[in-house]
């Protein structure tokens, strides 16, 4: 749990930092990497049930 909290510490320093317009590309970003995620984890689920 620390590890994680020394991880997001430079993301929340950097948020706070950031105007508006950075933030909306990197919550863009955020949401597409997100998404890629999800869509590789259904294909990868989908060909493990057909093996």
């Amino acid at each position: 749990m620390e590890t994680l909290q020394q991880l997001i510490t430079p993301f929340t320093n950097a948020w706070y930092q950031a105007d508006s317009h950075e933030l909306m590309s990197f919550g863009i970003f955020f949401g597409a990497m997100w998404l890629i995620a999800m869509v590789i984890e259904a294909a990868v689920k989908k060909v493990t049930k057909e093996d």
